[in-house]
């Protein structure tokens, strides 16, 4: 039998006094993962270009709609967040906000594309579109803060943790990929309407069998709730946490405006059909499935940090290349390089905040995976105001409107995006993580040190 690598011993000491009390399957976590990405990518990916180039709503409206979204998403992670971790249930603090959040997520997904009659034009289609975003965000935050908060409880040994890191990073990058780069093909095939009914139904099977079969480890619910000042104070005093959720977030918003741009790239810039988004996030998504297993290999062999380093400089260089790329064959090329990096910024990121999480059990004896991945997610739920004055830069240099008034020059316009906007994050982002303080055996400092 081999030995141990001393690293590995050191990692596994973090949890150890408090192991989980029935085992839980890494393969069913990830297929909640699979399915919780494809709703949200079928929603986020395509909502905009479905307003905006399909129905004709002007790209200025769709900007409002995109900070009112953003603003309510900043107020609602933490809120939601704390309710989670305070939640004292016989069911759990995660799954009865799961099992009640998954219903309406599914159905609002389904609103968002099977637009009424009445509601398809003039203002009322403006109202109509911030009312289902407004919906649907708050839904989707309670099930996606809930969902993730329930992974360093699921899986509390180092070991455990990697490998249940590979298969929700992996199967959360299929779900992406079915979001992105499948759903043009099935809704070319069956209408943006049809895609929504077959999404909600078959993925979300996925992750209610994924929540109905996870046993949360109740010891978490041993400690009295705490009032808001006691619940926050601790991750308002964790610098590490700030420096990462900084260098996250900007990564996030790299993210976002690849989302927002290449359906629009892909018709104006490289003139391709529009099965040609497919193309496109199917080589992220492919190759940021392949790598996973790569780059959690590499995060055992030379630390999390320098993995983390790598990942983000792989994606700085696809950008560049991106916005250069003449026709739809290089744009793969490119995408699939950007997929690679994307794969492993998705590992790292779960293995840091992880070991803060870990860290804060050290310091305080309670679990806070709740306020810690909702306010991890705080700065980047930002994107949205990003994209909004992505959106009116395009109006303000470009002049593109809509789909009904793209302006003189929307291939420009969208090089612009996907290949100049992404560099003011990703720049700071590889800069800053280069300043976390990480060590090589992803040790981290005390609080204040």
């Amino acid at each position: 039998m081999a030995a141990s690598h001393p690293a590995d011993l050191q990692r596994d000491q973090v949890s150890e006094a408090q192991p989980s009390i029935r085992k839980n399957s890494p393969l069913l976590y990830g297929m909640g993962a699979l399915g919780s990405m494809a709703i949200g990518q079928a929603f986020g990916g395509y909502y905009q270009f479905y307003y905006v180039d399909v129905l004709g709503l002007a790209v200025a409206l769709l900007a409002v709609i995109n900070v009112v979204y953003g603003i309510w998403d900043i107020v609602n992670n933490p809120l939601v967040g704390y309710l989670s971790d305070n939640t004292r249930a016989r069911w759990g603090r995660r799954r009865p906000w799961l099992l009640v959040a998954l219903p309406f997520v599914l159905v609002i997904l389904v609103l968002t594309y099977a637009v009424p009659e009445p509601f398809r034009q003039g203002s009322a289609l403006f109202w109509y579109a911030l009312v289902i975003v407004f919906l649907f965000e708050t839904a989707a935050t309670v099930m996606s803060v809930n969902y993730q908060a329930l992974f360093p409880e699921l899986f509390q040994r180092f070991r455990e943790r990697t490998r249940a890191s590979a298969y929700a990073q992996g199967f959360g990058m299929v779900g992406e990929l079915i979001g992105f780069a499948f759903t043009p093909i099935v809704y070319t095939q069956f209408g943006f309407d049809g895609m929504a009914v077959l999404y909600a139904i078959v993925f979300g099977i996925l992750v209610f069998v994924a929540v109905l079969m996870s046993s949360e480890d109740p010891t978490a619910q041993s400690e009295p709730p705490l009032r808001p000042k006691g619940a926050f104070g601790d991750v308002l005093r964790d610098r590490l946490f700030w420096h990462f959720a900084v260098v996250t977030s900007l990564i996030f918003f790299t993210t976002a405006l690849y989302i927002l741009a290449t359906p629009f790239f892909t018709k104006y810039a490289l003139r391709a059909s529009p099965q040609a988004p497919a193309l496109i996030f199917a080589a992220v998504f492919v190759v940021a499935i392949l790598s996973v297993s790569v780059w959690s290999r590499l995060v055992r062999r030379v630390g999390t940090k320098r993995a983390w380093l790598w990942s983000i400089g792989i994606v700085l260089f696809a950008t560049i290349l991106s916005g250069l790329a003449p026709n739809l064959a290089v744009g793969v090329i490119v995408a699939a390089i950007a997929g690679l990096g994307l794969g492993g910024t998705q590992v790292c990121r779960e293995m840091i905040l992880a070991k803060l999480v870990d860290g804060s059990l050290e310091r305080t004896g309670r679990r806070q995976e709740g306020i810690y991945y909702s306010l991890s997610m705080l700065f980047g739920r930002l994107s949205k105001i990003v994209q909004a004055l992505a959106l009116l830069l395009l109006l303000l240099l470009f002049g593109y409107v809509s789909g009904e008034d793209p302006g003189p020059h929307p291939d420009t316009a969208f090089r612009f995006l996907i290949g100049v906007l992404p560099l003011v994050c990703l720049v700071p982002a590889w800069i800053l993580a280069r300043r976390f303080p990480m060590g090589p055996d992803d040790e981290l400092p005390a609080i204040g040190k």
